[in-house]
């Protein structure tokens, strides 16, 4: 297990989803990854992940990702992450307002000896980006 080469994937894997490649983003995960943390209407693996980007990027083109820490120890890794994008497009059901949203999260990956992401947990400041979309 080399966490190093976890990090640097993950790293790669962000700057293919922040280029508009979700392809080449979810080539990180295994085939029957699991990601905890999804909306419940998708499913917990890479497909459900795959519905969640594209929705976000319909509405949010401009979406982006930034890794500002992040940890790795044997399988695991940790980072702390933080969105942007500007709201163009239906989100959570509010149509696109102009405004540029923001919000961060917590994610944690599990990899497998392949320095493929087995396990992923993902959790996300939804409150904020509630709280800007004017639902709360």
């Amino acid at each position: 297990m080399d966490p190093q080469r976890n990090k640097e994937r993950t790293l790669a894997a962000v700057a293919a989803l922040n280029s508009g490649d979700v392809e080449g983003y979810l080539a990180i995960y295994a085939p029957d990854a699991v990601v905890h943390g999804l909306p419940e209407h998708v499913t917990p693996d890479a497909e459900g992940h795959r519905e969640v980007l594209a929705d976000t990027r319909r509405a949010l083109p401009d979406f982006h990702a930034e890794v500002v820490a992040v940890v790795a120890e044997g399988d695991l890794l940790a980072a702390r992450i933080s969105y942007t994008g500007t709201h163009e497009g239906t989100l959570s059901g509010v149509p696109g307002t102009g405004k540029v949203l923001t919000w961060d999260a917590m994610t944690f990956r599990r990899f497998d000896d392949e320095a493929r992401v087995v396990e992923r947990w993902i959790i996300s400041n939804d409150l904020a980006l509630l709280h800007q979309l004017a639902l709360v």
